[in-house]
């Protein structure tokens, strides 16, 4: 099979591994280069960006956008791993109301700080937090800066179950906004149920479902949902060069700006175009490579080969 090139956003299947349709992704298709953007854990289920071929090199704009999760707090008992498949480590009798809940939302919206889990992927000293904790060694994280667009309390279920949307920067812990909401509610709380709907533009409605049957993953119906590299790259600004420019760029060469056939135009664009950090350009509405601008000069920071 030819070389892939883009995106596909799957539908997760809860108990299954973001490794796992990876590695399922990659055996269909036939391509080595297979990766994704914001690990799901088993216990979630939504959407998942994988990246194929080229697009690897496009991932953290994938990671850099708000994300949407829908998630089902259970009120009363606190875990190990501030979700279902931890043990019990602490329980209270007290159940916030409807009303309690509401009047502390908006306490959890905006720039606010937040202690990840000590089950997380998040590195100590080069080890994982999730296999420290599982040999009963104390963790302890810093507190980390996040941006809660948004956040809803969508069902007050019963006393016990609560179901909220959140809207939120990359770096966001679910479980640890269920966990701190239960103790500022003098309760506990973690995650039962959590799903994410949305990741920038893209919707949990229009993503695909692997068959993860015995039955045969077939590549073309897989490959009719790609997503192109330049979708994903719109994000960022972008200039057009010509040809030759193009090869020098894909080479690791430089440009000066003012030799640049098209920057006139860009610069009309984006007149204050040296404060920005990242930009792509495309040559025949292809794209070439990741840009950087430095002292009136144009370097590339990833070249693509497509």
């Amino acid at each position: 099979m030819s070389k892939i090139n883009g995106w596909l956003f799957v539908d997760k299947h809860v108990g299954i591994t973001s490794r796992k349709i990876v590695d399922i992704i990659s055996r269909s298709i036939k391509q080595k280069k297979v990766g994704h953007a914001g690990t799901l854990d088993p216990m979630a289920s939504g959407l998942l960006a994988v990246a194929i071929g080229e697009a690897t090199k496009t991932v953290f704009l994938i990671q850099n956008t708000k994300k949407i999760y829908e998630f089902k707090v259970r009120w009363g008992i606190s875990t190990s791993t501030d979700d279902i498949e931890g043990q019990i480590i602490s329980q209270s009798p007290i159940r916030p109301t409807k009303k309690e809940i509401l009047s502390l939302i908006p306490k959890f919206i905006g720039d606010i700080e937040q202690r990840p889990p000590i089950y997380s992927a998040i590195k100590i000293n080069g080890i994982r937090s999730y296999k420290i904790a599982r040999q009963n060694k104390k963790v302890s994280h810093k507190l980390r800066s996040i941006i809660v667009s948004d956040l809803k309390l969508k069902k007050y279920i019963d006393e016990d179950h609560s179901i909220f949307e959140i809207t939120c920067s990359k770096g966001t812990y679910v479980r640890s906004i269920a966990r701190d909401l239960g103790k500022t509610l003098n309760s506990e709380a973690h995650v039962v149920e959590l799903r994410r709907k949305a990741i920038g533009k893209f919707s949990v409605k229009n993503a695909i479902l692997l068959d993860l049957s015995s039955k045969l993953i077939h590549s073309p119906l897989i490959l009719k949902n790609l997503i192109s590299m330049k979708d994903i790259l719109e994000v960022l600004p972008s200039i057009n060069l010509t040809k030759e420019e193009a090869m020098k760029i894909k080479y690791g060469q430089c440009l000066r700006v003012n030799e640049i056939k098209n920057f006139s135009n860009f610069i009309s664009n984006y007149p204050n175009y040296s404060e920005i950090e990242s930009l792509y350009c495309t040559c025949n509405d292809i794209p070439i490579a990741l840009l950087k601008i430095n002292k009136n000069m144009i370097r590339p920071s990833k070249v693509f080969n497509v």
